[in-house]
């Protein structure tokens, strides 16, 4: 007798190696035809881009927005943003967030620099600079004797920031997650200002959306300019990585929308619903695709059983692309970032906690 749950065998499904997965019931925002259970929505309110920035972060300022029978409060963008601001993102997400006092699931284990790991990863290929290891803190007295010391070797000596950036999986923005407690109770740093600005400006513009083709009486209540970007995480997931169905509910807030956006790789994206029984139902999330998920979907059951290799656009995997970007200058050239989007997807979400 099967035991699993209905996510459980629903993650099986979509975790099949490429040449057996099947796509066709899997949900495509792009693909115009396939409409049953999606409905379109039309936002009340403009999703206006952050004076401060110098280049333009959005295409439009009301975006086409769908939400999905049986998931209330989900709401869902297809790329509202330019090139250059899927570039910005990627480059805010690997260089800026990376950095102390934020922490990544590598902090526990090395001495990580004030240098982010994909800065110093390009610096290596300059052969003018001198090349740098980053020392393990295992066997050193600043190692946390609560931690578990991981099996694998790699943790327990000196490593290249190459090969650090390979294992780099996440990082946490403002208050810092316990990912062994599921509190926030490991100190606060500030939340990068301008990345609160953009969660911001979309809380605001899926405020008491409405149904384009009847009447619909929105999901979404919350008044999105009392919205503030407390704590968030930015996931790293190559081309085999995964998520684990759960649900984030570690937050007092539980009626502020959790609000995310997808760069690099394609993924399937699964949401269900309060209980791992209910059958989720499979989304296809592309690059620069922002997801919020409100009202009752905000304690749903989501995961991602699928990241989708040789599926990221060629305006993050030319190696030319940013090059003349506006930001260009205060980053690594963008022959460092291609190569990564190439084979990674970063997401990154946000949430107000109190």
């Amino acid at each position: 007798m099967d035991q699993q749950t209905a996510f459980r065998r629903a993650e099986k499904q979509y975790k099949v190696r490429d040449g057996l997965l099947d796509l066709s019931t899997v949900i495509d925002l792009s693909v115009t035809s396939r409409t049953e259970g999606v409905h379109e929505l039309c936002l009340t309110y403009e999703l206006c881009s952050p004076s401060a920035l110098p280049f333009q972060l959005f295409t439009r300022t009301r975006p086409r927005a769908f939400t999905i029978d049986g998931h209330p409060g989900l709401i869902i963008i297809p790329n509202p943003f330019t090139d250059e601001a899927q570039r910005w993102l990627a480059r805010k997400c690997l260089c800026d967030c990376t950095r102390p006092p934020n922490r990544t699931n590598l902090d526990p284990f090395f001495e990580l620099p004030s240098t982010s790991l994909f800065t110093l990863a390009s610096e290596a290929n300059d052969t003018t600079r001198p090349q740098c290891l980053i020392d393990s803190r295992i066997l050193s007295d600043s190692f946390d004797s609560t931690v578990t010391k991981p099996k694998d070797t790699f943790y327990s000596q000196s490593a290249s920031p190459q090969a650090l950036l390979d294992r780099l999986r996440w990082c946490t923005l403002g208050w810092q997650y316990n990912w062994t407690s599921k509190l926030y109770d490991l100190g606060v740093s500030e939340f990068d200002p301008e990345l609160n600005e953009l969660m911001q400006a979309i809380a605001v513009a899926i405020t008491n959306p409405t149904r384009a083709a009847a009447n619909y009486c929105s999901d979404n209540t919350y008044d999105g300019t009392q919205y503030e970007s407390h704590a968030g995480i930015i996931n790293y997931y190559d081309e085999r990585a995964t998520m684990a169905g759960h649900v984030d509910k570690t937050e007092e807030n539980m009626d502020a929308p959790l609000i995310s956006f997808n760069i690099g790789l394609d993924c399937v994206y699964l949401i269900g619903g309060t209980t791992r029984d209910t059958v989720p139902t499979p989304v296809l999330l592309r690059s620069g695709d922002v997801l919020a998920m409100c009202g009752e979907s905000r304690l749903a059951y989501h995961g991602v059983p699928k990241i989708l290799a040789n599926t990221s656009p060629a305006y993050l995997t030319d190696l030319d692309a940013g090059n003349n970007d506006v930001v260009a200058g205060k980053y690594p050239q963008w022959q460092y970032f291609a190569p990564y989007l190439s084979t990674h997807r970063v997401n990154c979400n946000a949430r107000k906690c109190l």
